[in-house]
C-alpha cells in the first residue's frame, strides 16, 4: 500500500468479501494493471483474471506473516496451508529480488492516491478519487482533534480496505507514529485481550462491536481501563450503550461522522464532551450547512433539516471517469453528501436520516439499486425491491420484496443462499418476503417508503 503511494501509483482498494462480479466492475473500471492478493483471495480473481486490465498478479499467505508463537490466537483461516496459484508472482520473492532504485519524484498533494469505490443511488459502484493531500489533511485534523500522539497504542479490527479503517487507524498510525495492535478478524474474546494485554489506549469500532463488548458477560473479565478514547461509527450510538461503555472504561464513546468521498471523518464529538445523538462539531478548516432539499442551494436556519454540504481539504476530487457524477455531488466546491441532517445552536449535528434509500449494515453502506440488479439475474425473479428494517445489533437488516416470474418457484432459504453466493454477504438479505405485485408510483417508480411502512408491520 505505501509503497505504491511512494512510487506515485494509484491504489485501489478491494473488498475480499466481494464476489467475481463485484470485484470485476472495480478492475475494468479502474483500470488496475496490478494485483496483490492473499493465496485465499485469489480463488475469486482467477476465473474473471483473463478479461481484465490486470497484468501482474502477485500472492502471498497469512501463514508468511505470522510469528511462530502468536500472542494471540490468529483466525483458523490464517493457518491454512498455502494454497496453489498458478500464473502468479511469489510476494516473498518479489521482495528478495527487488533492486535499489532512485526515489520517484514526490507526488503534488493534488494527485490522485486512490480510488475508493463506494456504490451510489444508481446502484453503480463508482471510484472516488482521494489525493495525497486529502489523506494527509485529514489525519492532521484528526491529531488535532484527538489528541493522537507516538506514545498511543491503537487496537484496530476495522478493515483496511474500508475508508474508516484506512485513514482513521492505518494511516493516522503511520502519521503520528503510533503503535498498532490490528486483528485480522473481529473474535470478541481475542479483542478484549488485546487491549487489555497491550494496554491500548485508542481505537475506532463500528457500533455493532461496541454493542457486543457491552453486552457481553465475558467482558466484566478484562480490563480496559487503559482506553482513552474510542471513537464509534457507522450506525448511532444508543445512549444507553455510550453510558455502559463508560461504565467499563472510564471513559467516553465518541461518535462521528463522514464517507469514503470525505476520506472518513469530517465531524466529530469532542472527546471531553461528546453529545450523545449526534455526530459532533465539524474539523477545523471544514465548513459545513444544511441547505434546502428542494432548490440545494438556500442555507437553513439551526434546527431545521436540510441536505448537509461539505466544503473543506478532506473531500474527493471527484469520480474516477464519472463527470456527470461529479458535477452533481461537487457543485462550486461544496459536497453534497445526500444524508439529511441538522445542526443545533451550538453546532453540534445530527443525522436525521441516511441517504434516502441506503441501507447500513454492521457498518457496510448498502445501496439497494445494487442489490436488487444482481437479483434480477434469478430465473424466479420477476420484480424486487430492497429496503432496510432495523435491527438492534446491526444497525439495518436487508430484506427484498419479490414477485415471482409466472410459473417459477422459488423459496426464500434458497433464494437467500444464492444471494449470498453471488453478492458480500452483508449485503444479501436476510429475510425475503414474497408478494403479488410492488407498490408503484404513476411512472412506475417502486415506492420504496411503501415497502418500508409494509416491512414494519410485518415485524410488529
Amino acid at each position: 500500500y505505501y509503497g505504491a503511494l511512494k512510487a506515485g501509483a494509484i491504489g485501489v482498494c478491494l473488498n475480499p468479501m466481494h464476489k467475481a462480479v463485484e470485484l470485476q466492475h472495480e478492475l475494468d473500471d479502474s483500470g488496475a494493471r496490478v494485483l496483490v492478493t492473499s493465496d485465499q483471495g485469489y480463488g475469486v480473481i482467477e476465473p474473471i483474471r483473463a478479461g481484465s486490465p490486470l497484468e501482474a498478479v502477485v500472492v502471498t499467505s497469512y501463514r508468511d506473516f505470522l510469528p511462530e508463537r502468536p500472542t494471540l490466537p490468529p483466525p483458523p483461516s490464517f493457518l491454512e496451508p498455502p494454497r496453489a496459484c498458478p500464473d502468479t508472482e511469489d510476494f516473498r520473492a518479489v521482495l528478495a529480488s527487488a533492486e535499489p532504485r532512485a526515489m520517484p519524484e514526490p507526488r503534488a498533494l493534488a494527485d490522485t492516491a486512490l480510488l475508493q469505490y463506494t456504490s451510489g443511488t444508481t446502484g453503480v459502484p463508482k471510484g472516488a478519487e482521494l489525493t495525497h493531500g486529502n489523506l494527509v489533511a485529514n489525519c492532521e485534523l484528526m491529531r488535532l482533534w484527538l489528541g493522537q500522539t507516538a506514545e498511543d497504542r491503537i487496537f484496530g479490527v476495522v478493515p483496511w480496505f474500508h475508508i474508516t479503517g484506512m485513514e482513521v487507524q492505518l494511516n493516522m498510525m503511520a502519521y503520528v507514529g503510533s503503535t498498532f495492535v490490528a486483528l485480522g478478524r473481529f473474535d470478541l474474546e481475542t479483542a478484549l485481550r488485546a487491549i487489555q494485554d497491550y494496554r491500548c489506549t485508542m481505537t475506532t469500532l463500528i457500533a455493532t462491536i461496541n454493542v457486543a463488548i457491552v453486552n457481553s458477560p465475558k467482558t466484566p473479565e478484562y480490563d480496559l481501563s487503559s482506553l482513552r478514547l474510542c471513537l464509534s461509527g457507522g450506525a448511532p450510538v444508543p445512549a444507553e450503550i455510550a453510558r455502559r461503555w463508560e461504565a467499563i472504561t472510564g471513559h467516553k464513546l465518541v461518535e462521528g461522522y463522514g464517507l469514503t468521498e470525505t476520506t472518513a471523518p469530517t465531524h466529530c464529538n469532542p472527546p471531553h464532551r461528546p453529545r450523545y445523538g449526534t455526530v459532533g462539531l465539524p474539523f477545523p478548516f471544514t465548513d459545513v450547512k444544511v441547505v434546502s432539499l428542494e432548490d440545494g442551494v438556500t442555507e437553513l436556519p439551526v434546527g431545521a433539516s436540510g441536505e448537509i454540504v461539505v466544503r473543506g481539504p478532506m473531500v474527493t476530487k471527484g469520480y474516477w471517469r464519472r463527470p456527470e457524477a461529479t458535477a452533481e455531488a461537487l457543485r462550486d466546491g461544496w459536497f453534497y453528501t445526500g444524508d439529511i441532517g441538522h445542526a443545533d445552536a451550538e453546532g453540534y449535528f445530527t443525522i436525521d436520516e441516511r441517504k434516502k434509500d441506503m441501507i447500513k449494515a454492521s457498518g457496510y453502506s448498502v445501496f439497494p439499486a445494487e442489490v436488487e440488479a444482481i437479483m434480477y439475474r434469478h430465473p424466479a425473479v420477476g420484480e424486487v425491491g430492497v429496503v432496510g428494517v432495523p435491527d438492534p445489533y446491526r444497525g439495518e437488516d436487508v430484506l427484498a420484496f419479490v414477485v415471482r416470474k409466472p410459473g417459477v418457484e422459488v423459496g426464500e432459504a434458497e433464494l437467500i443462499e444464492w444471494c449470498r453466493k453471488e453478492m458480500a454477504v452483508y449485503k444479501a438479505p436476510r429475510s425475503i418476503r414474497f408478494v403479488s405485485a410492488l407498490p408503484k408510483t404513476a411512472s412506475g417508480k417502486i415506492l420504496k417508503r411503501s415497502l418500508r411502512d409494509q416491512a414494519a408491520v410485518l415485524r410488529q
